[in-house]
């Protein structure tokens, strides 16, 4: 048997009410024939109000928490119905921190996916730029010090504070910021997923934890599309990611108007 947890208590309550009428046949026979009561006009009310209640306690033991049945798979199938899930989506939000295990540097990153585009920030230390990805076309707005670490020193006080459209050289550090990017990122790491397969739940959603030996954690969507819904790594670049609001309407846009990095060359 897996062991099940869970964070903070719930749980839901069946009802049901039946009803039952009585009779008292006789005969002419046997006693002198009486008028027969009318009907009570709201005995078809009260019935179609305790089928309610039954069927909404149905509802809620069963349907509001039906699973789709990723508890009973292997860790190498959640970690790929999960991955497929994520190429799936329409869109989807990514808040991650991302360490690299050669320096002491971490990049944290939130961004709105959708596609092959992206929005949001990304902040290396101290220095936090502005990214907006459209299809092949990558434009980030920084300091004066962000255009100083992507090796544009000479033109940096030229482009500080603007939108500029990155060279595909200066643009491929961001490659990966794509729905697609993702999944094949998340692809190294659920790869090696072994183990028990738990749940609980994460953000308010019932979820699947599948681990690695060397420590990486997958927790996958146990209800709906068994989307990831956060993984933690151990292996390689330590960090973690949380992913959430799939499916919400995004418009990402390239900016009105924007410095071409490779028109200065």
């Amino acid at each position: 048997m897996r062991t099940v947890r869970t964070i903070g208590p719930g749980g839901a309550v069946m009802a049901a009410t039946s009803l039952a009428g009585t009779g008292h046949p006789g005969t002419p026979a046997a006693r002198p024939r009486t008028l027969r009561r009318p009907a009570s006009p709201w005995r078809g009310a009260v019935a179609t109000v305790a089928l309610a209640v039954v069927a909404a306690g149905l509802t809620a033991c069963g349907g509001g928490t039906e699973t789709n049945g990723l508890e009973k798979a292997s860790p190498a199938e959640v970690g790929t119905r999960s991955v497929e899930a994520l190429r799936g989506a329409g869109s989807v939000r990514v808040l991650g921190t991302v360490q690299d295990p050669s320096s002491d540097g971490t990049t944290t990153y939130d961004l709105v996916m959708a596609g092959p585009s992206a929005r949001g920030t990304v902040t290396s230390g101290q220095i936090v730029a502005e990214l907006v990805k459209v299809d092949d076309d990558t434009f980030t707005r920084g300091s004066r010090e962000y255009y100083e670490s992507i090796g544009e020193g000479d033109a940096a006080e030229l482009l500080a504070d603007q939108w500029v459209r990155l060279s595909t050289e200066a643009a491929a550090q961001y490659r990966f910021f794509s729905i697609e990017g993702f999944v094949q990122a998340l692809g190294e790491y659920v790869a090696a997923l072994d183990g028990e397969v738990t749940t609980e739940e994460v953000g308010g959603r019932r979820a699947v934890v599948a681990g690695s030996p060397g420590g990486t954690r997958l927790w996958a969507a146990n209800t709906g599309e068994p989307v990831p819904l956060r993984m933690e790594m151990l292996e390689g670049e330590e960090g973690w990611m949380d992913f959430s609001d799939y499916d919400a309407a995004v418009s990402i846009t390239a900016p009105t108007s924007s410095v071409d990095l490779s028109s200065l060359s």
